[in-house]
């Protein structure tokens, strides 16, 4: 009885040391592919979820984006506090937590946007939707056609969905974990088995 007892400890010291070592990742709560369906039932609620870096906004590092296994899973993850997202990390693997929030857009939202665009407001819009799309660095510093084209094809989607509303949904991160190149290596090795 004893020699179990002293195995079994010994095990279990085995186990807790072999786990301090080695690095540990959150469980991941959603998979980007699944978001979308489950999403509406955690907004406002803290989530955990795992992606590829697709893009990081080079002005000031507050927004990126992450990816699923299918390119078309994307969400936009808002810097929290003390957090800034660096432009290096693009490609990598990235563990977020952090509080998932939902942007409904309606036809009533298009109509401030627009209007907003029209009057040419610069800097900061209360409307708008940024996705991360590829010449929205220019969009924002002032390409008026290029948004209200963007606000338009809002309005085909709106109509087309049959809903009175568009769902968007980010994360606004309190942490995250990058996986390292090693890790990230061991992990495209597992996929193309």
């Amino acid at each position: 009885m004893k020699k179990t007892l002293i195995f079994f400890a010994a095990l279990f010291f085995l186990a807790a040391c072999g786990t301090q070592q080695s690095r540990e990742f959150p469980k991941v709560t959603f998979d980007l592919t699944e978001l979308e369906s489950m999403a509406p039932n955690y907004v406002g609620q803290e989530i955990t979820l795992s992606g590829t870096i697709d893009h990081v906004c080079k002005h000031g590092g507050g927004r990126m984006f992450l990816v699923g296994s299918n390119p078309s899973a994307r969400i936009r993850i808002d810097a929290g506090d003390n957090i800034k997202f660096d432009a290096a990390w693009e490609g990598k693997t990235a563990f977020v937590t952090g509080i998932l929030e939902e942007l409904r857009i309606d036809s009533a939202y298009l109509a401030k946007w627009e209007q907003e665009v029209l009057e040419k407001k610069g800097g900061d819009h209360s409307a708008g939707v940024h996705m991360g799309e590829a010449g929205h660095e220019k969009a924002e510093e002032g390409d008026i056609e290029a948004e209200l084209q963007r606000i338009a094809d809002y309005r085909t989607t709106l109509l087309d969905s049959g809903k009175g509303h568009l769902s968007f949904f980010s994360i606004k991160c309190t942490s995250y974990v990058l996986a390292d190149d090693e890790e990230q290596q061991e992990n495209s090795k597992d996929t193309t088995k």
